[in-house]
């Protein structure tokens, strides 16, 4: 390039006093392999304006990968793009403008070379960024496609500096004939342009223009093995978000099903015991009638506080039991959802390989890539499906809150038979006889209230212990329902952990044997 820049220092004001000149840069002849004769100059480089519209149609209108996967993929997108611009733009433009030099008719062409010595600099700054941008394609593409940009990038670099050589030397010759002032013959033309120079420069534009070609067959394939890479990772994108909102789904309907049970169960607790006490409560104004009765009023002043007690404890066994199945029914929820989340972490590392592996075959692009997408690549790009169906199948199936329905119903019923047994022994003591009965009578009626005092007693024993009794056996059903859970994602995830490590075998030893 040294060479190349201080002869066009020299020349331009020489060369641009050739005004109308002709297309043979500047000079008034016809010169052999410039305009006429096979290779010319002139048809070499009008090639560019192919080249660069196939080269730029190779990449035209590709979207970057949205993940990078395992391989890099939007870098590695990126540096194709780059690439393939800077080869378009700055080294063609040095082709665009000797193409423009040779066949201008006007304005003598040869001016328009004050502006190569730039152009010139910048193709090959481009070139030397072109081993950066390779190295970064490399990391999603196979060792072939690498190897051949790098051979085309070599080839046009080669051609390229065979280029700046040769318009060095035509410089030289153009000079000479002008700095003579000899008439512009064949003889004087020959004697000072060699014509291998103009062949050879014909030659190298050619050189350039058909590595192009060459590349952008290899970008094609490139750019195909990139969307199909990014089209795999982005689906994938999509379906694991489909398929995490939908385990999120089934999480919070289970939570919904978990509140409504305890709203349900509290609504249920709550009405037999409030019945409970009502019956109790409805005895209150008949014993009231043998309060002031000297016979009586001992036994009924005590049942009176018996019953005062026997509600408040009524009321405190509900409360006590309704804030214990709250408390363990949101255990199991949290339980259950833990578990549930830590399968699903220990999940996704395993699927996210399987798919990149995938995602780095397609974008390799090898000679079967496309045979073993066709073989494994769904059921590699259904792991996630499977994840998703898997769990919610756990939920569905082992963490059905309904399991603990018949304990609250069979409590319900002895609880309303321990108050109903309270409320009948009252009145039957009291349809014994009344105030106004005869002495016997109404100590019988006492003894009897007296009795009742100590059944109310006894049975509000057995409501107690009933009480922590099931919530007991609410405790246990909630620990094997979690249970239940832990060993259906557990069997989940090493199924799937096996089927994913089987998978990526498979689609390794299909690379290579199409099998």
């Amino acid at each position: 390039m040294g060479v190349w820049s201080a002869c066009t220092v020299l020349l331009i004001p020489l060369l641009c006093g050739l005004s109308h000149g002709s297309p043979d840069l500047g000079l008034d002849i016809s010169i052999d392999f410039v305009t006429r004769n096979n290779p010319n100059i002139q048809s070499a480089a009008g090639m560019v304006s192919i080249t660069t519209s196939d080269l730029q149609g190779a990449i035209g209108g590709y979207q970057l990968a949205k993940l990078n996967g395992a391989t890099n993929l939007i870098v590695s997108g990126e540096a194709l793009i780059s690439l393939v611009g800077n080869i378009t733009v700055n080294v063609n433009d040095v082709l665009r403008n000797i193409s423009f030099v040779s066949s201008n008719k006007q304005t003598a062409p040869s001016c328009m070379f004050g502006s190569m010595n730039a152009t010139m600099d910048r193709a090959f700054a481009s070139l030397d960024q072109a081993s950066t941008l390779i190295m970064s394609i490399q990391t999603s593409t196979s060792s072939q496609n690498t190897g051949a940009l790098t051979s085309w990038v070599m080839m046009i670099q080669t051609a390229m500096t065979d280029i700046s050589n040769y318009l060095d030397q035509l410089y030289k010759g153009v000079a000479a004939i002008v700095a003579s002032g000899q008439p512009l013959t064949q003889f004087t033309i020959q004697e000072n342009i060699n014509q291998a120079v103009l062949f050879n420069l014909a030659g190298a534009i050619s050189v350039v223009t058909t590595a192009e070609k060459g590349l952008t067959t290899t970008v094609r394939a490139i750019r195909s093995s990139f969307e199909q890479s990014g089209n795999i990772l982005n689906s994938y994108s999509n379906d694991l978000n489909n398929a995490l909102n939908s385990v999120n789904n089934t999480q919070r309907d289970y939570y919904n099903q978990v509140v409504g049970r305890i709203s349900s169960y509290q609504g249920k607790i709550s009405w037999e015991f409030g019945w409970g006490v009502t019956d109790i409560k409805n005895t209150l104004s008949r014993v009231n009638n043998f309060v002031f009765d000297q016979d009586t009023s001992q036994a009924a002043q005590q049942l009176n506080i018996s019953i005062g007690v026997t509600n408040t404890a009524i009321q405190s066994n509900s409360v006590i039991i309704q804030s214990s199945m709250q408390s363990q029914m949101t255990q199991i929820f949290t339980g259950a959802e833990a578990f549930v989340q830590t399968n699903v972490k220990a999940l996704l590392p395993v699927i996210d390989n399987s798919l990149f592996g995938l995602a780095a075959t397609m974008s390799e692009g090898g000679a079967f890539a496309s045979n073993c997408n066709i073989k494994y690549g769904g059921a590699i790009k259904n792991l996630e499906n499977n994840m998703r169906d898997g769990l919610q199948k756990c939920f569905n199936d082992y963490a059905n809150t309904g399991y603990t329905d018949s304990f609250v119903s069979e409590y319900n019923m002895v609880i309303r038979e321990q108050t109903r047994t309270i409320s009948n022994r009252i009145n039957f003591c009291l349809n014994l006889g009344s105030n106004s009965s005869p002495k016997v009578i109404k100590l019988g009626i006492a003894a009897c209230l007296a009795e009742t005092v100590a059944l109310s007693e006894a049975l509000m024993k057995d409501v107690s212990i009933q009480s922590k009794l099931v919530v007991a056996m609410i405790n246990l059903e909630s620990l094997a329902m979690v249970q239940r859970v832990e060993s259906c994602a557990a069997i989940l995830n090493h199924g799937l952990v096996a089927k994913a490590a089987k998978l990526d075998q498979l689609l390794a030893t299909c690379q290579t044997t199409n099998q």
